[in-house]
Formats: C-alpha cells, sequence, structure tokens
C-alpha cells in the first residue's frame, strides 16, 4: 500500500504516519509495563511483540481512510482526516491507558457510557477541573498531531525500507497469535496475563484443532500467584475463629430453574424440604443469564466480568481453595460437561480430574439419574473422618426439556420439540409444559437426595444450597430461552439454604447468588468481612433498598428496587445503555434515570474491578 500511494508535489504523509504508529506503539507498551518488568515466562517478548502488531491495527482506520481520501477526494481533506483520525486514536489510548490504571480493565461499552452520560465522569470521582485538564490535554494531542503532519508534508529525507519494516510486522503479529494460542491450549498463564493488558485484544485459539490431532494438555491444579497478571484476589487471606466448624457442603444446582417453578404443585419435594429445613429466598436473581456468569457468581461472589481474568488465570475461588486446605473429601458431578463452559479452568481448577465426574450421553433427565445415584454413593461412603463437600449439576429442565412418563403433571404438552417446524408463538404455551414436566422431574431427583441425607442423619450437619444456574423466559417479553435478556424470567431462581443452625423461614429481602460464597465461608467459620474476596454479602447482611448485578458475555445489568439498566462490557458494545423499570417496563425518560442512578453506577465500576491491582 505505501509504495503505491501518490509521491508527488503534496506526497502522502508516510512519515506522519509512522511517527504516529511510534506513538501508539508506545503508549500501549505503557499500559502494559507489567509485562516488561518481569523476568522469565515469556511476558516482555509477548508484550512487545502484541504492542508491535497492535500499534499498526490501531492506526489502521485512520491510514486508510486518509488513503481512500487521498485517492478520490482531495489531499488537503485527506491530511485533515489524517490529524483528526490520528489524534482521536491516540486520545482514546491514553483514555485506556487512565482507565486500565485505575480500575484494571480497558475501555468497553459501561465505561464509555458512564463517561459520554452527563454528570457521569463527575460521579467518578472527577471535577470540573478534570473535565477542564481533559480538554487541555485533548488539544495539545491536536496541536502535535498538526505539527507532526506539516513536517511529514515537508520532509524530504531517505526512504524508508518499507519491505524489512513489513516483514518484521508480520513476523510480530504471527508469532504473538501462535504464543496466545498455544498458551491458551496449555493453560500457560503467563502469556495469558500479560496478553490481558494489550487493550482491544482479541485472542486466537486452535484448542478443537489440537484435540482433533489428539494432543492433550497436561491439567495443572496448582496455582502460582505470580502468574495471575492484575488479578489481586483474595485482598487478604482468609482468617478462621479458633472454633471454626466444618460442617459438610453440598451444592445441588439445576440448569434454567426458574424462580417461579417452587411450587407445592411443581417441586413437592423442595417445597417440604424447604418447610421444614430451609430457608427460602423469594428474590434471588443470578449472577448471570446464562450457565457460565451464573455458576461463577454463585461460587465466587463476583460479577461476571471478571470471569476471563480468571479463566485465563486458573485461578478456583476461595470457598474451594479452603475446602482442600482443610482436607474436605471432594467429588463434584454434572450432567453436562465440566469443560464447557471451562468449569475445569476456573471454579474447580484446583480439582485433581479424577474428582469431576461429566455425564453427557442421553437425555438430560437420564444424566441426572444416574448422577443422582453417583451422588448418593458418595456421600453414603466413608470419608475417613473428613466432611464432604459434594456438588451436582442437573440437566433436566434444558430444551428440549425431555422427561419421563411419570413425571407428566401437565399432559398437554409439545409432543416433539423440531426446532425447523415448530411455531414459537404458537407452540409457546405447550412448550413450557414440557418445561414444567422437567423440572418435575428434577424434583423428584432432589427429593432422592434429600431421602438419603435424612436417612443417612446428615440433615443436622451438611449445608445444602440448591438453586438454578439461571432462569427461563418463555417469550413473556418477546424472548424464548436464556442468555439473551436480563427480564426477571431469564434472572430470577430459587434460593434455598439449609444446615445447622439455620432455622426455616421465608425471606422476602432482595438476594444474590454472588452472596452464597460470603453465606457459606462464613457458617465454615471465616471471619474476614466479604468485602475481602466477593462483591456479594451474606445473606443476612443483604438490605432492601441494594442493587444487584447480572452479567452475560458481554453485558452487566445493574438490578435495582426501581431500576434495571443494561451495560455493554465489550470493546466493540458502545450503544446507548438499555434503561427499565425492575419489573422490565419502559421508563418514560432514560437520561433522567441514568442522572438519577449515576452514583450508583459509580459505584457498580468501583464493584467490577476492586479485586484488580491498580497502578
Amino acid at each position: 500500500m505505501m509504495n503505491s500511494m501518490p509521491n508527488s508535489n503534496g506526497r502522502f504523509p508516510r512519515l506522519f504516519f509512522v511517527v504516529n504508529y511510534l506513538l501508539l506503539v508506545a503508549v500501549t507498551l505503557y499500559i502494559a509495563r507489567d509485562s516488561l518488568t518481569v523476568i522469565g515466562g515469556g511476558r516482555a517478548p509477548f508484550a512487545v511483540a502484541s504492542a508491535i502488531g497492535y500499534g499498526f491495527i490501531y492506526m489502521l482506520p485512520a491510514l486508510v481512510l486518509t488513503a481512500l481520501v487521498w485517492r478520490f477526494l482531495s489531499r488537503p481533506v485527506a491530511c485533515g482526516v489524517a490529524v483528526l483520525l490520528s489524534a482521536a486514536t491516540l486520545m482514546l489510548l491514553l483514555v485506556d491507558a487512565v482507565i486500565y490504571g485505575l480500575y484494571g480493565f480497558h475501555i468497553n461499552g459501561f465505561v464509555w457510557n458512564l463517561m459520554t452520560t452527563p454528570g457521569g465522569i463527575d460521579s467518578m470521582g472527577g471535577s470540573e477541573g478534570t473535565s477542564v485538564t481533559v480538554a487541555l490535554i485533548c488539544l495539545a494531542i491536536l496541536v502535535l498531531e498538526v505539527m507532526l503532519m506539516l513536517a511529514a508534508r515537508r520532509w524530504r529525507g531517505p526512504s524508508l525500507r518499507w519491505r524489512w519494516l513489513i516483514a518484521a510486522l508480520v513476523l510480530c503479529m504471527a508469532g504473538e497469535r501462535l504464543a496466545y494460542g498455544f498458551s491458551h491450549f496449555n493453560g500457560y498463564r503467563p502469556i495469558l496475563a500479560s496478553a490481558q493488558e494489550i487493550p482491544f485484544y482479541q485472542p486466537a485459539t486452535f484448542g478443537s484443532i489440537a484435540k482433533r490431532m489428539g494432543y492433550k494438555p497436561a491439567r495443572r491444579t496448582s496455582v502460582n500467584v505470580a502468574e495471575n497478571g492484575r488479578l489481586d484476589y483474595p485482598l487478604k487471606p482468609l482468617t478462621l475463629a479458633a472454633d471454626a466448624p466444618a460442617p459438610n457442603v453440598l451444592f445441588l444446582v439445576s440448569e434454567s430453574l426458574r424462580g417461579d417453578m417452587l411450587t407445592p404443585e411443581i417441586m413437592p419435594n423442595l417445597w417440604k424440604f424447604a418447610q421444614q429445613h430451609g430457608r427460602r429466598y423469594t428474590h434471588n436473581d443470578s449472577g448471570g443469564n446464562g450457565t457460565r456468569m451464573g455458576i461463577f457468581s454463585l461460587f465466587y461472589g463476583l460479577p461476571g466480568n471478571y470471569w476471563f481474568s480468571f479463566l485465563n488465570a486458573r485461578r478456583p475461588p476461595v470457598l474451594i481453595t479452603e475446602l482442600q486446605k482443610r482436607g474436605y473429601d471432594m467429588h463434584m458431578y454434572t450432567s453436562a460437561r465440566f469443560s464447557y463452559p471451562e468449569f475445569d479452568k476456573t471454579v474447580f481448577a484446583s480439582v485433581p480430574a479424577d474428582r469431576l465426574t461429566s455425564d453427557d450421553a442421553g437425555k438430560g433427565w437420564e444424566r441426572d439419574r444416574r448422577n443422582v445415584d453417583r451422588l448418593n454413593g458418595f456421600i453414603n461412603r466413608d470419608h475417613d473422618g473428613k466432611p464432604f463437600f459434594g456438588f451436582l449439576f442437573f440437566e433436566s429442565p434444558h430444551a428440549r426439556y425431555y422427561f419421563p412418563k411419570e413425571s407428566v403433571i401437565r399432559p398437554d404438552y409439545l409432543p416433539e420439540m423440531n426446532y425447523a417446524t415448530m411455531d414459537v408463538h404458537r407452540d409457546i404455551k405447550r412448550i413450557k409444559n414440557r418445561y414444567i414436566n422437567a423440572v418435575h422431574h428434577l424434583d423428584q431427583q432432589l427429593g432422592r437426595v434429600f431421602d438419603n441425607l435424612q436417612k443417612q442423619g446428615l440433615l443436622d450437619n451438611t449445608i445444602v444450597v440448591v438453586t438454578g444456574d439461571h432462569g427461563e423466559e418463555f417469550m413473556e417479553h418477546g424472548r424464548w430461552g436464556h442468555n439473551s435478556a436480563f427480564h426477571i424470567e431469564q434472572i430470577h431462581t430459587p434460593m434455598i439454604i439449609a444446615g445447622d443452625g439455620i432455622r426455616p423461614a421465608v425471606i422476602d429481602r432482595p438476594t444474590s447468588h454472588m452472596d452464597v460464597a460470603p453465606t457459606v465461608l462464613g457458617r465454615l467459620g471465616v471471619t474476614n468481612p466479604s468485602s475481602d474476596y466477593a462483591i456479594g454479602v451474606p445473606f443476612q447482611d443483604a438490605k432492601t433498598d441494594r442493587y444487584r448485578l447480572v452479567a452475560s458475555w458481554n453485558a452487566v445489568a445493574y438490578v435495582g428496587p426501581d431500576y434495571k439498566v443494561v451495560m455493554p462490557t465489550n470493546a466493540g458494545g458502545l450503544a446507548e445503555m438499555k434503561v427499565s423499570t425492575a419489573n422490565d417496563e419502559p421508563v418514560g425518560n432514560d437520561e433522567s434515570v441514568l442522572a438519577h442512578i449515576q452514583d450508583r453506577l459509580a459505584q457498580v465500576l468501583k464493584d467490577m474491578s476492586r479485586f484488580y491491582r491498580k497502578h
């Protein structure tokens, strides 16, 4: 491209883009400066190669648009375009450097919206003086770009060796891609941590190709904190009371179990268990509208935006780490796979592979029955005097909502779910009846576990948590399923906790999946405040006017007592925030709502960054 550009009396300002490219590389290296100070592990070379490649990517839009205007319109206009776009790119990267230094993550849709919403900068701790300073810096960058353009147009020095420069650039970009791909597949944390420091980094993975070729990476179950990049988790080591108890702990979590399914008719066993032994929280929201974020929030007590950092770091939650330190006999079962989502690399990253049993053969209800057999066998076996921790993930209520004949309580159900022929709008009632039958089968399997606990005399010495990973919508707001919106039906789940000292009660205060880990750790004798390791709080500390956070792959929803605000968290999600009432009704004026809760949204930003180290 460079050699084909006009080179006459107003020759193309190549030097201008070369200098800007070097500036972008320098700023990128400044952002990734933690990697440059690490000796060994390949972080520094990876960061340099990434900065060289991404510096060109950052510059590419300005370069291409300038070249097009230069060729087809006006050369003076092209120079103006180059100055404005280059200045904007440099400003954006400098802003990212500040955001990353303060909060530990790069500019995303949420940050951008908060910055551009009136009053947003003030709510983040800025002031009128901050706005003036930012304006002056932007003006200085614009003046710098104008001076660079004038100097570049007058440049008459020797031409650069473009072929060698392009070859070096391609080599760095290819090497960076390969290094990340191999590191991701093998869980090599230093490179994965370094990649998090590069603004707008796009991962390249080829795990499926490697697996088809027969290559299997060794699973690491130890954690080196020095490899965890910018994670600062927990903020302080856990401390225990002198008389810390060690009850058994059992998590029973179902796929797609929405909150209004817990009724005496649909789930009689769980209803009875809650009435006799447990505390039922009627206003509980999952931490996600999908399995990945729902389970992550349940065990870590953190919002879903942390998922990617914990996945790269292969760092388990302090709840699992604490149970392992105290010698708990552990076994986990799923009627899906632990490898997708990657819970074997996050929640259970430190658990030996032989303690993770996946069963994905046959229909969901068949897998659930087999896994209940396995779980009850684990509960009943001799644990050599140790307490046990068990986890079972049920699949019965997952679409296509399969169930055996003896579980039918809604006979008017769609007999076959053929995605090619069914009409969702026409058939949604009968589709939901399928789901209700599947949930009833789930309850029958939960009843088997409860009966076994009672038979073994373990109910008084076992913390039992029963919930869903998320909910399920049936066109109440125009959607079916989950993972598509933050409507009540997709995020509201049952929440039951039982155990020694927990008296049966019905609690209507708003709670969250993020409250479970602090609640369980407190009952295990951990004396730290939950803020040392979680955003959630123990159930008993939940306040009626609190807000909760629910995440998807690329967004986070603020769920307050009156309003719900959906905010994009990915770099490309710069669309406006979506505002509704807490009950998913439209609001009259989005801007007035955002202004009203601006301070709370700023606190959300702090929640999303609390466990990242700050420069």
